[in-house]
């Protein structure tokens, strides 16, 4: 009996769900619609994550009913959803010639419109659309991520940093540490189109917001590098890697190259050795580490260092092929010969980031995709 009970409750409460989920998303002054209705098939779809019965089930809504309003919207945007944002945006401005639509409504049907028009690269038309939007929803702030979606495409990252910045205030409070990266985000998109100056004062516009921000710091010390600057760069980096030791990797080729230059070695191993006190299982700073010892010439301590990160890190072809240099400056080439074969097993264990929406790889951290403009989160070490 109490496992029948059990059962009965769990009922209850899905079935309340979905009928809360119905009720919420229809307006109060809409139509009733009758119990398995195709409309009522539809937003149960949608709540299982079924999108195609969703749309199937949409589309007989409005065959039977052409005046449902709420089936047509939620239609073009599943649509949109699918890749067919042509028919999404006929939908959504078929429905925009009509009158008498609620507030809500009115709000939904142009906010489906906007995202059509980005969708199908229409970004001058979306941007319009979204200015219109804006300003009939300046006083709720209703529309604000999809204004926001429309200022992103177009380009427009200041006026975006504004939306981003209203929409913090409202949701989240004191929220620096979100504003400073999406500041730093901005930069990394001028700094990808050459513009340094402006990817520069976002950087530092960052890290007024949050001055530990990873991001601001990694990339702000790149343009001071290549700008002949690398005391700056080396601060920058080595603030990077105290306050985040599980992505110090992100710095420690960098700090390799500026200190090399140098001759500053003895500083590098500090560094390091500070940065394992941080996180010791971290195989990249061991790796480093060792690079700095064979550099030395120093090939014991080369050897720990490359057994350390193996132990952590078993498959790691970079510290087999570091051993293999071990091997051969000692002139073992047998040695040499086994860690070679060890380091090629290793190889399709090696890996690129990779966008969660799109798919693209790339070989450089960028905190959102230079494609889709997800965000990425940033590849830490455990």
């Amino acid at each position: 009996m109490p496992d029948v009970l059990a059962v009965l409750a769990v009922a209850g409460v899905l079935g309340a769900i979905g009928y809360a989920a119905w009720i919420l998303s229809r307006d109060t002054s809409g139509p009733k619609v009758p119990t398995d209705s195709p409309y009522e098939r539809a937003l149960v779809a949608l709540l299982a994550g079924d999108r195609d019965e969703a749309i199937h089930a949409f589309a007989d809504a409005v065959r039977l009913d052409s005046n449902n309003v709420d089936a047509y919207i939620h239609l073009g945007n599943l649509l949109r959803e699918k890749g067919e944002a042509v028919r999404a945006y006929r939908i959504h401005r078929e429905l925009m010639a009509r009158a008498g639509h609620s507030p809500s409504r009115a709000r939904a049907i142009r906010e489906g419109l906007v995202l059509d028009l980005i969708a199908t690269g229409r970004i001058a038309e979306a941007l319009e659309a979204a200015t219109e939007l804006r300003h009939a929803e300046r006083k709720s702030g209703h529309s604000l991520r999809v204004i926001l979606k429309a200022y992103e495409a177009a380009g427009e990252w200041e006026r975006a940093y504004e939306i981003r910045a209203e929409l913090a205030k409202q949701h989240e409070g004191r929220a620096s540490g979100i504003l400073a990266r999406y500041r730093a985000s901005i930069g990394e998109m001028h700094l990808r189109q050459g513009a340094v100056e402006e990817a520069k004062k976002s950087f530092k516009g960052a890290l007024k917001l949050d001055r530990q921000h990873p991001v601001a710091l990694l990339r702000l010390g790149d343009i001071y590098y290549t700008s002949g600057h690398a005391e700056r760069a080396i601060l920058l980096w080595k603030g990077l890697a105290t306050a985040h030791p599980e992505a110090a990797h992100l710095v420690l080729r960098r700090l390799e190259a500026a200190e090399f230059e140098r001759g500053r070695f003895s500083e590098m191993e500090q560094t390091y050795e500070e940065l394992l006190g941080h996180n010791p299982r971290d195989a990249r700073v061991h790796l480093a580490l060792a690079r700095l010892h064979l550099k030395r010439e120093n090939l014991d301590e080369a050897e720990r260092t490359l057994r350390s990160a193996l132990e952590i890190e078993p498959a790691s072809a970079a510290a087999r092929l570091l051993l293999v240099q071990v091997q051969r400056q000692r002139g073992d080439l047998s040695g040499a010969l086994d860690e070679v074969e060890s380091a090629l097993r290793g190889l399709d264990e090696e890996t690129h980031i990779a966008c969660g929406r799109c798919g693209r790889r790339q070989e450089e951290y960028w905190s959102r995709c230079p494609s889709c403009l997800a965000w990425i989160p940033l590849p830490t070490v455990a």
